[in-house]
């Protein structure tokens, strides 16, 4: 049997798979959900609009299966160690295979760039047959293989879903192994799914969902794959606190908004009592009073770091003097209508010096319209510089 909560999740699963495939099918209806979609998968697209809901809506329903009493006393009984049943356990090893996905990926992105010959801190974009970009900021190397499946597998991808298949002739094989975990850590998200409470699985359904998604498209620094550490990290380091307050949010629901402040008070003054005890209790409670402080801070603290390697990266890799244009196998290419401060011919290759007038985003648009059908790739030097204006930011 199900609880009327959990038949709720599976229903509300099930609402999600539906509308996302209504996206898919359907043209425009992308463009009501783009406001809020944007902001949470970096640049949102109907592909991702669709991957999102349709993922979602798997995840919560897959969700719903441990709330089967059959299901759940042959795990309950099965003879393995009780690590084995433990939610978290899978939570954490899910995040382990993540991170290491992540890494890995990274680091794939730079060896893919030295085989290359061409700077580590580039864009590079390969046109055949659509022009498809990725770097180490916001990497597109899995997204390559997951389009190969997905042109396979699909009879007909609409117009606005980017597959990134022109990647897929230089993303290194070793990509098609890897790839190959992502399934796998998805499968151990939906074990941590278990013996949980619906609303619980509902937060902890949309943290892996973003997650996936950022690091099929995007990468370590994407902002979906940084929301997907975060909240696996804060499910990890501060569940005891999301239990408490849960139960008491579930409790609040049956009191008066009198009794509902005085329980609020009563739960702030627990928590100073707490820290006031373990200080003046003596050495060793402040040790395990500091101890758990820095426990609870961990997500944080990590995402920080991730943010502030994301930026020095950025500033660090950027070339603010000139834009080096590097193109492979160029035919009948025309840049009157860019400054051109230098250029030169090296074997196969072109490699421009552009002037730093542009912004970033903005001219790598209009080179991939310039040389579409004209090279099979090209490389641009990165300028965070760029999107700074008279102190303001600007996209293009």
């Amino acid at each position: 049997m199900r609880t009327v909560k959990s038949n709720k999740l599976a229903l509300l699963g099930l609402i999600f798979m539906l509308f996302g495939m209504s996206i898919f099918i359907f043209h425009g209806i992308d463009q009501f959900v783009r406001p809020f979609t944007q902001p949470v998968l970096m640049g949102s697209s109907k592909g991702k609009d669709v991957l999102f809901f349709v993922l979602m809506g798997f995840t919560m329903m897959f969700a719903t299966l441990f709330e089967n009493r059959k299901l759940s006393s042959i795990l309950d009984s099965a003879n393995i160690s009780d690590k084995f049943k433990d939610p978290q356990f899978y939570l954490k090893t899910a995040l382990g295979l993540f991170l290491s996905l992540a890494v890995i990926g990274l680091l794939i992105e730079v060896y893919l760039r030295l085989s290359l010959g061409i700077d580590v801190f580039t864009i590079f974009v390969a046109m055949d047959p659509s022009p498809t970009t990725t770097s180490i900021y916001h990497s597109h190397l899995y997204k390559s293989i997951f389009g190969e499946i997905l042109g396979a597998l699909l009879i007909y991808i609409p117009a606005g879903i980017h597959t990134g298949s022109s990647l897929g002739t230089y993303t290194p094989s070793i990509v098609n192994i890897l790839f190959i975990f992502i399934p796998i850590d998805y499968v151990l998200m939906i074990l941590a799914l278990q013996k949980r409470h619906p609303v619980l699985q509902f937060f902890l359904s949309f943290i892996f969902t973003i997650g996936i998604i950022g690091i099929i498209d995007g990468g370590f620094f994407a902002t979906p794959t940084m929301g997907g550490i975060l909240g696996m990290l804060i499910y990890i380091y501060n569940d005891e606190v999301l239990d408490i307050v849960l139960n008491y949010l579930l409790i609040l629901k049956t009191k008066s908004f009198s009794n509902v402040k005085n329980d609020f008070s009563t739960v702030g003054n627990y928590f100073s009592s707490i820290a006031r005890n373990d200080f003046i209790e003596g050495s060793e409670n402040r040790r395990r009073y500091t101890k758990r402080l820095v426990k609870e801070f961990i997500p944080y603290l990590a995402i920080i770091f991730i943010i502030i390697l994301r930026i020095t990266m950025s500033f660090y890799g950027s070339t603010p003097d000139s834009y080096e244009l590097t193109i492979e196998n160029a035919e009948d290419i025309d840049l009157s209508n860019y400054t051109i401060l230098n250029s030169r011919e090296d074997g196969n290759r072109t490699v421009v010096e552009i002037s730093n007038e542009y912004n970033e985003m903005g001219l790598l648009n209009q080179l991939a319209e310039t040389l579409k059908g004209k090279c099979d790739w090209y490389s641009l030097s990165m300028n965070a510089y760029s999107y700074f204006e008279n102190g303001r930011m600007v996209f293009n």
